[in-house]
């Protein structure tokens, strides 16, 4: 009798104890996922950075502007074709104005998610938030991803405006700029695929000349 009562109090305190680990276990869940969503209202608010903004300044400046050795019309041309063959897709040309406005996936996807992670974690650093919030832990009915909104607007793929102005017969001026693209590196290295990709193209309608 005596060991059945105490093997019952046993089994009472393992429960007990096993509903304080989930009841603690929970309250922790729950407050990580108020710290994922205030992540992700203030990432949705308040996308950029001060520091970031001066950075790209510095970004635009050396890569944002081309000058080419080449008509206007044979840089439109291959500027065309060369946001084709990156799979952009050309929302507006006026040849005219010279201008043109594009969307498209820039950077290979495991590219842009690296360099989009790697800013989130400076975004979190400066705001005060652990970068661990990051990581949604799969399987868990307490979290949020912090970069959904970032994410489907990735879906959605890099906005970009050219404006090209003719400086004499055989030298175009090229301004590339693009929309909310906020971390430095990420803009910096979409324009380092962005240039060679033109200067390919220029090179291979020369040949066809």
């Amino acid at each position: 009798m005596h060991r059945t009562i105490g093997l019952l109090c046993a089994s009472i305190l393992a429960l007990s104890s096993c509903a304080d680990f989930a009841y603690q276990r929970a309250t922790r869940g729950l407050s990580r996922m108020r710290e994922q969503a205030n992540l992700m209202q203030q990432l949705m608010k308040e996308p950029d950075l001060p520091t970031w903004y001066n950075q790209r300044e510095g970004v635009t400046q050396a890569l944002g502007d081309r000058v080419f050795d080449k008509s206007f019309d044979q840089v439109f041309n291959a500027l065309v074709v060369a946001l084709s063959s990156m799979g952009a897709e050309v929302s507006n040309m006026e040849r005219q104005s010279g201008y043109i406005a594009a969307r498209g996936k820039i950077l290979p996807p495991d590219r842009s998610k690296a360099l989009r992670h790697e800013g989130l974690v400076e975004y979190c650093r400066h705001h005060g938030y652990d970068p661990s919030l990051l990581d949604v832990r799969k399987g868990s009915d307490f979290e949020i991803d912090p970069d959904m909104g970032g994410s489907m607007m990735d879906k959605w793929a890099t906005a970009m405006t050219i404006s090209l102005v003719k400086q004499g017969e055989k030298q175009t001026k090229v301004k590339l700029r693009f929309t909310g693209v906020y971390y430095p590196r990420l803009l910096e290295e979409s324009y380092k695929v962005v240039w060679p990709t033109l200067d390919k193209q220029i090179f291979l309608d020369k040949n066809l000349d």
